[in-house]
């Protein structure tokens, strides 16, 4: 293992981390593999549900094959732990020296580790974190109309949105300087300053990536929402949008 603190990237779904986590990938020093969501759900380490997840879920079964790591490998490591963080550093070893032997520093981006972000700030007390936000009215409607995910309904897209903005909220005083946040928007309209800006704060090496692929997708323009969904997300979302400066679509008059 490499002696630099780990980094995590969270936030809601559907707002432009894997892109984030691609373009760091870019870096040297870095290395992240497809995510991991030990963190996720509320089960302690060592109970049947646990166990099941992370050992049976099929996404994070394919996410191994992706990462080089074969399933009785995975196993015997979890049976060797006795916690999460035991788990996610020893999952990193096995990634790095599989697919990663030259970096220096591993990361993880999986946005729905939100849920555990207070437990992974306690496990990995030199961890920073990333948070990547995005207009809700562009999240909700790409998770209503099932882009990648399951398709949700407004309420629970919405649901996403404000739990993983006011847990960061929350959590924000504790880091005490160990959170960044991105805006999706602001990224994109300058991914180099961005980038730039993102490796300060890691205490990277500044370095130029090739961003020309970047740009702002707008999935609330798609005529995915009716104008009434938009602006039940304006009412639900309210405090939030508020927070990150994000106009809340009003009623017609």
């Amino acid at each position: 293992m490499t002696n630099s603190p780990p980094f995590f990237i969270v936030g809601c779904p559907r707002s432009g981390t894997t892109m984030l986590r691609n373009l760091l990938r870019l870096h040297p020093n870095l290395a992240c593999p497809e995510e991991t969501h030990f963190y996720r759900h509320p089960w302690p380490f060592g109970s049947d549900e646990y166990g099941q997840f992370v050992k049976k879920n099929a996404t994070l079964v394919h996410h191994r094959e992706i990462d080089g790591i074969g399933e009785d490998e995975f196993v015997k490591l979890y049976g060797q732990c006795s916690s999460r963080a035991e788990l996610l550093a020893g999952y990193m070893r096995l990634y790095l020296s599989r697919r990663e032997p030259g970096a220096t520093r591993w990361f993880d981006k999986t946005p729905q580790n939100v849920y555990g972000m207070a437990l992974l700030a306690a496990n990995f007390p030199r961890a920073r974190f990333l948070h990547m936000v995005r207009d809700p009215v562009d999240v909700v409607s790409s998770l209503k109309a099932g882009k990648v995910m399951k398709a949700m309904s407004i309420v629970a897209g919405c649901g996403y949105w404000n739990e993983a903005t006011s847990i960061v909220a929350a959590m924000k005083p504790a880091l005490k300087g160990r959170l960044l946040e991105i805006r999706y928007e602001d990224f994109c309209a300058a991914p180099q300053e961005e980038i730039a800006r993102i490796l300060a704060f890691l205490g990277e090496a500044a370095v130029v990536v090739d961003t020309s692929k970047v740009k702002a997708k707008r999935y609330g323009e798609e005529g995915i929402l009716t104008e009434q969904q938009r602006q039940r997300i304006g009412q639900l979302c309210r405090n939030g949008m508020s927070r990150y400066a994000y106009s809340t679509p009003l009623a017609q008059p």
